[in-house]
């Protein structure tokens, strides 16, 4: 019942719920991505957040676990990436997480283009010609 873009966030919530370490080396990349889930996007931002005003990592990860229980329950049960990282150093955690952003994007992309011709073909509309001609230019430059 998730979409691949619901998919994608959860996987990242994973990363960012376990690896604490590794978010706070790339919570700028992390900053700058906006969820499509706004329930994500509150996780993502408040574990940010606490992450850079947070001293002690067992209070930070208390209140973030206790604030979130049922959505940190949903990503627990519906993160396949469980198993992937398993045995896996930091490199290669960052490396994937690195991945699972710009896939996150190209997946939003994908479906901005798909909406824009589904507008193009319901109503001819010279802005919506131009935007999907730029974006997917953009993803053919990518």
């Amino acid at each position: 019942h998730l979409s691949k873009i619901q998919l994608k966030e959860f996987s990242i919530l994973f990363i960012m719920l376990n690896y604490f370490d590794i978010v706070f080396q790339k919570s700028l990349d992390l900053s700058k991505i906006k969820f499509e889930t706004p329930a994500n996007e509150s996780l993502k931002n408040d574990i940010i957040k606490s992450l850079q005003s947070e001293k002690d990592k067992d209070l930070f990860k208390s209140k973030i676990f206790n604030e979130n229980e049922k959505l940190i329950a949903e990503i627990q049960e519906n993160s396949s990436i469980q198993i992937i990282l398993t045995n896996k150093n930091n490199e290669s955690i960052i490396d994937l997480l690195g991945e699972l952003l710009i896939e996150l994007e190209e997946l939003k992309n994908q479906k901005k283009i798909e909406s824009l011709e589904k507008d193009l073909v319901n109503n001819l509309d010279e802005n919506s010609f131009s935007e999907l001609i730029k974006l997917k230019s953009q993803i053919n430059r990518e």
